[in-house]
């Protein structure tokens, strides 16, 4: 906490230096302090029978939550890649999945989410009722589970959905039908987990920057050309989450090193990207004012490095700290080659990672 204070007295000296208000500094204080671990590509996987028996030790772990992976050691089933396709899943059949954990209390990891990744529906003028009720029984099995909600990794890996046209059924229906045919879906989807959980949290990895031609290339990849869809998707489930639930703009943008690329990423996702500068093609007239009270902010961090950024425990735990202190409620740090679901002496991350995550912290 000290040294987030410090960071933030610097950080407001700077922009009085530079002339701006105080007031929009102090606007950027942290209010939500929460880490979450992201960590299944690299083994062992965070199921709900792994938690369940690995308990003491996850929660003895710098942070305040996991994005749980949920598939059954027999593999039965795997709704987190299943659930967005067509093939149904019960409710009771999810809740069989979340059993082992079910009710599970913690004293650190309180901040615990299904992770559910986005791979191909129907298209989106086709029948969506599967899809749609699997979010519905899945948004009911994490609230009786006692989960704070999904963490929603969009990024299609295998059967791609969100490109116009060449992902598209019907290439002769005009870019301006597929955005508000597919805002509609992730409005309905939004819809049916509200129905089972009002006050749901869902943290959508990528935000609607990665659809918008006019995000500026300093701040976020160019891959709007390949992702039409995605920010109509996004918008659509903001539209949906009503005033109880919350909506998170992942900010899965790896390449963050310094106070000014974190700071000047919140205010054009927050603030700018609904302005009428923008005039954002998928983000409807009405929904615009709303946007920055019903879309919270938050942060991705990576282990390697990313975009010709370098990447060492130093530098993250720089990285934690200022992503925290931006974000509004959370950020999450997704792993590859190594693990923090290992103590250090059994395979897991070195003492120097684990140090870096909660001196920065």
């Amino acid at each position: 906490m000290k040294k987030i204070a410090a960071l933030l007295l610097v950080s407001i000296n700077v922009e009085l230096l530079s002339g701006s208000l105080l007031s929009q500094t102090l606007q950027l204080s942290p209010s939500g302090h929460n880490l979450i671990l992201h960590s299944f590509f690299t083994g062992p996987l965070p199921n709900p029978e792994f938690i369940s028996a690995n308990k003491g030790f996850l929660d003895s772990l710098p942070f305040d939550g996991l994005a749980i992976y949920l598939r059954p050691n027999n593999l039965s089933v795997n709704v987190s890649f299943d659930c967005m396709s067509t093939t149904p899943l019960s409710y009771q059949t999810i809740t069989n999945v979340l059993a082992p954990i079910n009710g599970m209390q913690f004293n650190h990891l309180k901040q615990n989410f299904a992770l559910v990744f986005g791979e191909k529906p129907n298209d989106v003028f086709d029948d969506w009722s599967v899809p749609i009720q699997n979010f519905a029984n899945l948004a009911l099995a994490t609230k009786n589970a006692g989960l704070m909600g999904i963490f929603f990794d969009t990024e299609s890996y295998y059967n791609h959905w969100t490109n116009y046209p060449n992902d598209c059924a019907y290439p002769n229906k005009t870019l301006q039908q597929y955005y508000d045919q597919t805002r509609l879906r992730g409005m309905q989807l939004m819809q049916a987990m509200v129905a089972q959980f009002p006050d749901i949290i869902v943290l959508v990895f990528h935000g609607p920057y990665i659809s918008e031609p006019m995000a500026p290339a300093s701040l976020f990849p160019q891959w709007q050309s390949s992702n039409e869809l995605k920010g109509a998707f996004f918008s659509g489930i903001v539209e949906g989450a009503g005033n109880l639930a919350t909506v998170e703009d992942g900010g899965e943008l790896y390449g963050y090193r310094t106070y000014q690329q974190f700071y000047d990423s919140y205010q054009w996702r927050k603030y700018t990207i609904q302005s009428a500068g923008i005039n954002c093609a998928f983000i409807p007239s009405a929904l615009r004012p709303l946007w920055s009270s019903r879309v919270g902010i938050a942060f991705g961090l990576y282990n390697l490095p990313f975009a010709s950024q370098n990447m060492n425990p130093s530098i993250m735990e720089n990285t934690v700290t200022l992503a925290l202190q931006q974000a509004d409620n959370y950020v999450w740090r997704y792993t590859e080659q190594i693990t923090f679901l290992k103590p250090p002496g059994q395979g897991g991350a070195s003492q120097s990672w684990i140090d870096a995550i909660t001196n920065g912290k």
